[in-house]
């Protein structure tokens, strides 16, 4: 690793510390991911993913996730993508909540054929929830905007076999209206390493800071340490996809 990638890294943990120690309220979630890949017609994937998380510790809470996102490679700088996530959440004994999500985005490259690979995934999203005792929907739009940074470690490009990788990126979520949603205002940080041991099947364990808070204006409420678990599947080795997917 040489001076500017261990900069970097010094200057995310730096930013990601300051911002942490604004929170009130600390908790820590696991999450596990299973990811399949299905890349077809040259220039699409098919990506299916499946999530549980839940709170390590009181009160406790557990979600389940599924997205479903296709992807378009118009070239090598480009991805046009379209995505669904439908997530149910138990909250507690009493209140559970169903979100739809459609949502749609674009990928851009910026040093798509460099050792380091840097990115930009812009999306918008439509979050409709409907509580399940009451039957009540509410809407709201938030855009999402995450700077990622992935590049091998023990060989020279992310296209190997038995490769050692790395993964950053810091991703904002807001709201531009008013939901009755408590923490809907984000600020996410990922840190991780992944293990690509064949084309079709890949490893990785990513620790995720996110902070919230109700407004936009407002300072961030709570910190989340989340550890998350994710294996990841691509089929049809002979036509190999050109993207990594979207997750969540």
């Amino acid at each position: 690793m040489n001076h500017r990638i261990k900069k970097f890294f010094v200057c995310i943990g730096l930013l990601a510390g300051s911002l942490s120690a604004q929170a009130q309220v600390v908790n820590e979630q696991l999450w596990y991911e299973y990811i399949v890949n299905y890349p077809f017609a040259n220039s699409f994937n098919l990506e299916n993913a499946f999530t549980y998380s839940t709170l390590m510790g009181t009160p406790k809470w557990r979600a389940f996730d599924y997205s479903a996102a296709l992807e378009w490679s118009i070239n090598q700088n480009v991805d046009l993508i379209g995505q669904a996530i439908i997530s149910y959440t138990q909250q507690n004994e009493t209140d559970n909540t169903l979100e739809l999500r459609p949502i749609i985005g674009t990928r851009l490259y910026f040093t798509p054929n460099s050792r380091i690979q840097t990115r930009l995934l812009i999306r918008a999203e439509q979050r409709n929830f409907q509580n399940v005792e009451t039957k009540e929907w509410s809407q709201v739009a938030r855009p999402r905007i995450r700077g990622e940074v992935i590049f091998p470690i023990n060989h020279k490009s992310m296209y190997e076999d038995k490769l050692w990788y790395a993964i950053t990126d810091i991703e904002w979520l807001y709201n531009i209206e008013d939901v009755e949603e408590r923490f809907a205002n984000r600020f996410r940080w990922r840190i991780g390493g992944g293990y690509r041991l064949t084309y079709n099947m890949r490893f990785e364990f990513l620790y995720m800071l996110q902070l919230s808070r109700n407004q936009i204006g407002e300072e961030y409420y709570t910190s989340d340490n989340i550890f998350r678990f994710r294996v990841k599947l691509y089929l049809r080795k002979t036509k190999p996809s050109s993207t990594e997917g979207v997750g969540n």
